[in-house]
């Protein structure tokens, strides 16, 4: 479990510089981009069946769930806008008050807080 909590906290922290360079060309190389909360090897693991029903009960699954989603949805939005050529603008949400690294931030922060209770 703390692996793969571990595992979550390196592949979403990838983001941020996925998304700069999404930002630099432009466009996207998967056309899903980083859209969708199941694809990713984090989501594949959390909403599959490898989590037991005690952890999936837990107040920090739920608040991983839900930040989780928000991560990915306001990635998407980067990824939109960049793609659009809105540069400036997918830039702003990943600045450090922008939309996407206060999302990040609050996610990792509640991933290392899960992984030191487990």
């Amino acid at each position: 479990m703390k692996q793969e909590i571990n595992n979550a906290i390196s592949e979403h922290a990838l983001y941020k510089f996925r998304l700069n360079d999404v930002i630099q060309k432009g466009k996207l190389e998967n056309p899903k981009g980083p859209c969708t909360e199941t694809d990713c090897e984090f989501g594949k693991w959390f909403f599959g069946t490898e989590v037991s029903s005690r952890h999936r009960s837990s107040g920090f699954y739920k608040q991983v769930r839900q930040l989780h989603s928000d991560f990915h949805r306001i990635a998407c939005q980067v990824a939109g806008l960049a793609a659009k050529g809105e540069k400036e603008e997918a830039q702003k949400m990943m600045e450090h008050e922008g939309e996407f690294n206060q999302i990040s931030n609050q996610l990792m922060e509640t991933l290392i807080r899960w992984r030191n209770n487990v």
